[in-house]
């Protein structure tokens, strides 16, 4: 009898257990699910405060979120934009690899290929200070090169859009910034006596970079060079060809090829700090 009391006993306290553990269950934390207005607006607030890591943040919760819709893909091209400014190159420019393919009717679609202009084109900025024919400098032209590109794939889509202009000086830059680094390694070959070389590096600037003033020194580099290898015919018209463009250039004055690596200033090939005649 005792026995089945001590039973009925611990029962007791199971159950009562038991609904003390139900009447004290912690409530269900309630989780806050913000619009995608909501999202892109708080985003878009840090973008415009330069506040570029929780910018980005933000946007990435907006696309998880809400993959879909008018603020996910304007969304989609600032958060290219906080890349940028981030100096995360890469994701940047996936990113906006991305929204091109994505959005291929975006009505900011122009200022998408602009920008994937701009990052190359700010990327490059630096690597050239000094013009040094080495092959690890050579290189590094490649970022000019795919801004130039880039550029002008946007100019020729868009030749209307408000970025254009922007772009095309961006351009000219760039046409002189490449033109000057392949005269110096034409020089740099001259000056080493490797002629065939010399005279290929120039006439990539003679056939690529017309509308630049280092056409001028490429021909002058190709008429040395063809004189060095005895080739006397072809050097007399490549200096015929620089004496009727180029009539004051100091080779025809008698003067000696300066072969000198030149420094050049960000100043000296950037187009917009020229005035304008």
């Amino acid at each position: 009898m005792r026995k089945i009391v001590t039973l009925f006993i611990v029962l007791a306290l199971i159950f009562s257990i038991t609904a003390c553990k139900k009447d004290k269950k912690k409530p269900s934390v309630e989780v806050t699910r913000f619009s995608a207005e909501t999202l892109y607006n708080k985003s878009k607030r840090y973008m415009e405060l330069g506040i570029w890591d929780t910018a980005i943040l933000n946007y990435k919760n907006l696309r998880n979120q809400y993959p879909f819709g008018r603020y996910a893909e304007q969304g989609s091209i600032e958060l290219a934009y906080c890349y940028y400014r981030n100096y995360e190159t890469e994701l940047a420019l996936s990113t906006l690899e991305r929204f091109i393919k994505n959005y291929p009717a975006h009505e900011h679609l122009d200022y998408a290929y602009y920008l994937k202009g701009l990052i190359y084109f700010e990327s490059e900025r630096g690597l050239m200070q000094r013009v040094k024919p080495d092959p690890t400098i050579d290189r590094n032209q490649e970022n000019a090169k795919q801004a130039f590109v880039a550029f002008k794939t946007f100019v020729e889509k868009f030749p209307n859009s408000e970025y254009a202009a922007d772009a095309e000086k961006r351009m000219v830059y760039l046409r002189n910034k490449l033109a000057a680094f392949e005269v110096q390694v034409a020089k740099y070959y001259l000056r080493r006596k490797a002629y065939v070389a010399a005279i290929n590096r120039s006439k990539y600037v003679v056939e690529s970079f017309q509308k630049t003033s280092y056409v001028a020194d490429a021909l002058a580099v190709m008429a040395t060079a063809y004189k060095e290898l005895g080739e006397d015919e072809l050097a007399q018209t490549s200096k015929l060809v620089l004496q009727e463009n180029y009539p004051n250039h100091s080779y025809l004055q008698g003067e000696e090829l300066d072969l000198k690596t030149n420094v050049f200033s960000f100043k000296d090939l950037w187009i917009f700090s020229k005035k304008a005649d």
